[in-house]
């Protein structure tokens, strides 16, 4: 039988769960306000594992996760983290297709829905689909879809809220009001 691992990690704005397959980190849950108080994340990772994954092995364990450790201490200090994690995403070819963009977003810039449209080659109204797509990211920070913003540099939508995004993107280098 296969495993999944997960654990939590301690951030700047609360509790973080991370689960991975041996391939590489598949569902990273920020917390929300509505989660700050109430922790949650091993049922939620039980969930998108019974979605996509069923019939893996749950087992928690720090050991499988010291790279995303080192990472996300690098993140939240305000460095580019020097290694890259590695992803195991499911989704379907377009959601796959705008991750890809967002994973190589650069530390410290932003781009917008419609410039992430633009790169697929899609009208500019299918910005609201990438923006969807975005939204449904499983591994936010990791993919970093807190530097994806709307036009004229207006801050929208984050799984962790508007405050998170803006102190992510602010220990960046990025401000934005």
């Amino acid at each position: 039988m296969e495993r999944l691992y997960f654990t939590s990690f301690e951030s700047p704005y609360g509790s973080l769960w991370v689960m991975r397959s041996d391939n590489g980190v598949v569902r990273l849950i920020l917390p929300t306000p509505s989660r700050r108080k109430i922790d949650q994340g091993p049922s939620l990772l039980a969930e998108f594992r019974d979605r996509h994954l069923p019939g893996f092995q749950m087992m928690e364990s720090k050991n499988q996760f010291r790279d995303v450790n080192r990472w996300l201490k690098s993140l939240f200090r305000g460095d580019p983290p020097a290694e890259v994690v590695p992803v195991d995403l499911y989704g379907t070819d377009f959601q796959k297709a705008v991750w890809n963009i967002v994973h190589g977003i650069p530390f410290g810039t932003t781009i917008t829905y419609g410039a992430i449209s633009k790169r697929l080659r899609r009208r500019s109204s299918a910005a609201r689909a990438v923006g969807a797509a975005v939204g449904a990211n499983p591994v936010p920070l990791i993919v970093p879809c807190h530097r994806v913003i709307g036009e004229r540099d207006k801050l929208v939508g984050f799984g962790g809220g508007l405050k998170m995004k803006q102190g992510l993107l602010r220990e960046e280098g990025i401000l934005l009001l």
